[in-house]
């Protein structure tokens, strides 16, 4: 009897256990459940607890404010540099070519000789004019002599007016001679020194058309000599460009294969108005010593074209089809603004807003940092 009344003790506390631990896991589940109920509230209390915790904090940005500039169009054109003192040397006399004591790229000194013809006609033929002049010179002496003596016998009046005006005519008539053989005798005489040809200037051979030996023609091409100390290059410009300049105005020029390639070409002479269907010209000159000639060249003219709205490219974000720059407001809040976008200038670009949301010059914009912003952004402006 003691034995079944302890086996139904021991019962009833196994069963009160278990009804403890149903309870709990029943209360569990029901809590579990009232919080699947509610995710918003408790998302929204998660929330709340964390912007608590952290505050939103402002971007920082650098601006930059909106100025009025002149806007430039820049048109580039191309040549190729040439020394400014140039000469093809040609043959006033025909012969042939004797000597030629040069060769291309050889530096020659002004008065240096580049070439000597042998015409077996031009030294005698200086000689025999200088020989005919000399005559008449003596002869004119001469007469001279004749005419004061003939003169002095008029004035006593033992010679007659006839025989002084007949001397006096013969007088003037060989005066004339002899200028003219004078005349003769210079024009044969440079013929002569024509076979020896110099150089007008100090430079250097470029080209050379002819050989020893060589039978050349009055009029024909030996020589070519220039002076790479200083250089220019003439270019065809369009007639816009060509009204817009005028003689010492400063052209940006660009040599594409070098290093420090900008220079500055200064504009020496302009022709705007040419024969018809033919472009203007313009010849840059370049300082001493400062490009070498047979060099291509890129010059950029820049034209005005009113003013605007310039920013860096940096400013720029681009949003769909088009770009916005960021406004910043009396709140330091970025605001953006649709933009469209003009000419490219050394600094940046042109840009225009619409009417609805227009720009105002004195504006600040955001010039670093702006792919970070959007509508309403607090930012922080940084130095």
């Amino acid at each position: 009897m003691k034995q079944f009344l302890l086996a139904r003790n021991l019962t009833k506390g196994a069963l009160t256990k278990a009804a403890l631990l149903s309870a709990v896991a029943l209360s569990v589940v029901l809590t579990a459940c009232t919080d699947s109920k509610n995710p918003s509230s408790t998302a929204s209390t998660d929330a709340t607890q964390a912007t608590n915790a952290n505050p939103a904090k402002s971007l920082p940005v650098k601006v930059a404010s909106l100025v009025s500039e002149p806007l430039l169009e820049s048109r580039v054109f191309t040549g190729t540099t040439r020394a400014v003192s140039r000469a093809i040397i040609r043959s006033q006399v025909a012969g042939r070519v004797a000597r030629l004591p040069v060769t291309l790229g050889k530096e020659v000194k002004s008065g240096e000789l580049l070439l000597e013809l042998y015409n077996p006609e031009a030294n005698p033929a200086a000689q025999s004019a200088e020989r005919q002049w000399r005559q008449l010179v003596s002869q004119q002496t001469q007469r001279q002599r004749d005419f004061d003596r003939i003169s002095s016998l008029y004035e006593n009046g033992t010679v007659s007016k006839q025989e002084f005006e007949q001397v006096r005519t013969d007088l003037e008539s060989l005066t004339d001679q002899t200028l003219s053989a004078k005349e003769q005798f210079s024009r044969a005489q440079r013929l002569n020194l024509e076979r020896l040809i110099s150089a007008p200037f100090a430079g250097v051979v470029t080209t050379i058309h002819t050989d020893i030996g060589e039978v050349v023609s009055p009029g024909q091409a030996l020589l070519g000599i220039a002076d790479p100390s200083q250089t220019e290059v003439e270019m065809a410009i369009n007639n816009d460009i060509a009204t817009s300049l005028k003689v010492d105005d400063l052209v940006s020029v660009i040599l594409p294969f070098e290093q420090n390639s900008e220079r500055q070409g200064m504009v020496t002479e302009l022709s705007p108005f040419r024969e018809r269907g033919a472009l203007p010209t313009v010849v840059l000159a370049f300082p001493e010593k400062e490009v070498r000639p047979g060099v291509a060249v890129h010059a950029r003219f820049d034209i005005h074209k009113g003013d605007g709205f310039i920013v860096p490219m940096s400013a720029l974000v681009r949003k769909g089809d088009g770009a916005v720059i960021h406004r910043i407001n009396s709140d330091h809040q970025a605001e953006a603004v649709p933009v469209t976008l003009g000419l490219m200038q050394p600094n940046g670009i042109e840009i225009s807003a619409t009417k609805a949301r227009p720009l105002t010059a004195g504006e600040q914009f955001v010039v670093t940092g702006s792919h970070r912003l959007f509508d309403g952004a607090s930012v922080e402006i940084t130095p």
